[in-house]
């Protein structure tokens, strides 16, 4: 298994969530599934993506923030109370 060039740390309201991955593709997909299983709660999540390329590191941090934004409003949307 190569190592991980990709690290991200997830603080939910359960507490820490590691991910380590080979690629952007492979760390966003298990990042998104564990912020939407927070539903409205990724409103006290927080998250920081660690890897050596900054345009890689800029994308996934959008990206996750979008996926976010996203949970919430759908949450909302659907009246649940943030």
């Amino acid at each position: 298994m190569p190592p991980a060039t990709v690290a991200i740390v997830i603080a939910t309201p359960s507490g820490l969530r590691h991910l380590a991955s080979p690629s952007e593709r492979a760390a966003a997909g298990p990042a998104e599934a564990i912020l939407r299983a927070l539903g409205t709660e990724v409103r006290g999540a927080s998250f920081w993506v660690q890897c050596a390329d900054p345009a890689a590191r800029a994308r996934l941090t959008s990206y996750l923030w979008d996926v976010k934004a996203e949970v919430l409003a759908e949450g909302l949307a659907e009246g649940r109370s943030p």
